[in-house]
C-alpha cells in the first residue's frame, strides 16, 4: 500500500471484463477508499488532455491470448504519456508482445508463481512482484450493503442482478445433511472440459457472464459485486471453475470445490493465496473427486429448473423494453426530444 501512496494522485483503470472482474474492481476501490488514497477512476481509455499520467491498472486475468484483448493492452501500456504505472495482481500467459513493452516505469504484481516466472524470463526492465489477487482481501458484508448507485432507469442492469439470485435459488441441489449446493461452471475457451457432464445440466449457473455488457466502470462493478455476493450467499457449498465465484464463496464462509482452468490460473492462485487462508476451499484434480457427483447427476425435475430459468431470462427482455419506454432521447434535425414515463418533458434546439 505504501507503494501506491508514494505515487501521489493517480488514475485507476479497472480491468474490464465479467462479474469476476467486477468483484476485483470493487474490492480494489473499497481498499483505496479505506486507505484514503488520492485517486480518480477512469474508463477503459486514458484521460485525454494530459501530458503525463500516473496509472494504477486493475488486477484480473486479461493478459492471455483467449479473448482478443492483447492488442488493446499493448497500445495502452505503450502510451508515451505514462509517467508511472502500477499493474495490480494479474495473470500472464503467452503474451510476449505485452510483457515486452513494460519498462522501468512499470511495477507489476503477478498473482501466481507461473506468471511471475514467465514475466521475469522475458523482461529485465520492469519490476515484478508476487501478490494475492485483489479480491482475497475483500470485505463481503460491506460490499453487500453498499448502495447500488445506478440510475433508476438502468432497469436492464438491475434485472440481471435479480436474475443472478433467482437462477441460483432455482438451481440449488439438496445435499445429505440439509445443505444446498450451487454448480457454477464456465463454458468458454478457459474451460478444461473436465466437468462437461455437469456443465450441460440446466442447474449449472455461470454467474460470471450475468451482465448486459462488458463491465468497465466502477459503479457498475460495485452493483454487480453486491448482486453476486447476495446470490452466492444462498448455497452452503459451491462447485466452480470460475476463480472469483470460488473466492466469493470462500469470503462468505461457504465450502468451495474448485476445478482448474486451461492454463493453471486457479491452481496457482490456490497455492499462493487460498490453501492456508481458507481451509474450506478444496482444489479438485478430477471431477470424480467431487463428493456429491452422483447426487448432482441424478437430480430430478430438471425441466422445471430449465423452465424457471427461461422465465427469468424473459424478464430481462421486458426490463430492457420498459426502460426504453420510460426514457427516450433522440436528436433529429437539430432538435433534442426527451421523454420520461411516456411524457415529453424536454424539447429544445441543440447546437
Amino acid at each position: 500500500m505504501e507503494l501506491l501512496r508514494e505515487l501521489g494522485p493517480f488514475h485507476y483503470m479497472m480491468n474490464q471484463g465479467n462479474v469476476g472482474d467486477a468483484l476485483i474492481a470493487a474490492s480494489t476501490v473499497a481498499l483505496f477508499e479505506r486507505e484514503e488514497l488520492n485517486f480518480s477512476s477512469c474508463g477503459p481509455e486514458l484521460p485525454a488532455g494530459k501530458e503525463e499520467i500516473t496509472l494504477v491498472y486493475g488486477g484480473g486475468g486479461g493478459f492471455v491470448p483467449y479473448f482478443g484483448m492483447l492488442p488493446h493492452y499493448v497500445r495502452l501500456f505503450s502510451d508515451p504519456r505514462l509517467r508511472k504505472c502500477v499493474i495490480l495482481p494479474q495473470s500472464f500467459r503467452d503474451c510476449d508482445e505485452l510483457v515486452d513493452v513494460l519498462d522501468e516505469r512499470f511495477t507489476v504484481f503477478c498473482r501466481e508463481r507461473a506468471s511471475y516466472d514467465y514475466c521475469l524470463s522475458r523482461n529485465g526492465k520492469a519490476r515484478f512482484l508476487l501478490a494475492d489477487d485483489m479480491a482475497v482481501a475483500a470485505e463481503p458484508e460491506m460490499l453487500k450493503k453498499r448502495p447500488v448507485r445506478l440510475p433508476f432507469l438502468e432497469m436492464e442492469e438491475r434485472a440481471w442482478g435479480k436474475r443472478m439470485k433467482r437462477d441460483v435459488k432455482t438451481s440449488l441441489v439438496a445435499l445429505p445433511g440439509a445443505g444446498k449446493l450451487a454448480v457454477c461452471l464456465r463454458d468458454d475457451p478457459e474451460s478444461t472440459g473436465h466437468a462437461q457432464a455437469l456443465k450441460e445440466l440446466p442447474l449449472n449457473t455461470d454467474l460470471s457472464v450475468y451482465s448486459v455488457r462488458v463491465i468497465d466502470e466502477v459503479e457498475h462493478a460495485f452493483a454487480y459485486t453486491r448482486w453476486l455476493l447476495k446470490a452466492l450467499d444462498q448455497p452452503d457449498a459451491i462447485l466452480t471453475d470460475r476463480l472469483h465465484l470460488g473466492i466469493s464463496g470462500a469470503l462468505l464462509g461457504k465450502e468451495v470445490f474448485l476445478m482448474d482452468n486451461v492454463y493453471g490460473k486457479i491452481s496457482g492462485i490456490y497455492e499462493l493465496s487460498l490453501r492456508e487462508r481458507f481451509p474450506r476451499v478444496h482444489l479438485l484434480n478430477e471431477l470424480s473427486e467431487f463428493p456429491w457427483l452422483e447426487k448432482v447427476l441424478t437430480v430430478p425435475d430438471l425441466d422445471r429448473c430449465r423452465e424457471r430459468k427461461a422465465k427469468h431470462a424473459r424478464q430481462i427482455g421486458k426490463a430492457a423494453a420498459l426502460s426504453k419506454y420510460l426514457y427516450y432521447r433522440k436528436e433529429e434535425n437539430g432538435v433534442l426530444r426527451v421523454k420520461v414515463c411516456g411524457l415529453r418533458i424536454c424539447k429544445k434546439r441543440v447546437g
